[in-house]
């Protein structure tokens, strides 16, 4: 199954800038390009990050280098969303082996009775 790709003239058009500011953005490393034969895109993901981008610029008057601090603040903090998640699991994973290995001690099959 090949991913869905929106040719960046197509992108140009709906984001109401020309395809020359969006090889900008892709010189500069704020949107991934993908190939596809001979059709040059982008996957929807990186669409919403252009969107996102001539938000800031067009809505908010954020300048580009303003922009490109704003979306790596933005990619740090998703990387460390996906860390903490990771580590809240490892976490789980360590008390339930820990409560599993509790529970079978406990367990009247396994206390040895002493009598007076």
């Amino acid at each position: 199954m090949t991913r869905p790709i929106i040719p960046r003239e197509l992108a140009a058009r709906q984001l109401a800038v020309t395809p020359k500011a969006l090889v900008r953005y892709e010189k500069l490393g704020l949107v991934q390009v993908v190939h596809d034969g001979n059709v040059e895109g982008y996957e929807p993901s990186q669409v919403r990050r252009l969107w996102t981008i001539m938000s800031f610029q067009r809505d908010l008057g954020i300048n580009l280098a303003g922009v490109e601090v704003i979306l790596s603040l933005c990619d740090r903090m998703t990387e460390l969303h996906h860390h903490l998640g990771d580590l809240a699991s490892e976490i789980r994973e360590i008390l339930e082996a820990r409560s599993e290995a509790e529970d079978s001690t406990h367990s009247p099959h396994s206390r040895s009775q002493t009598h007076d």
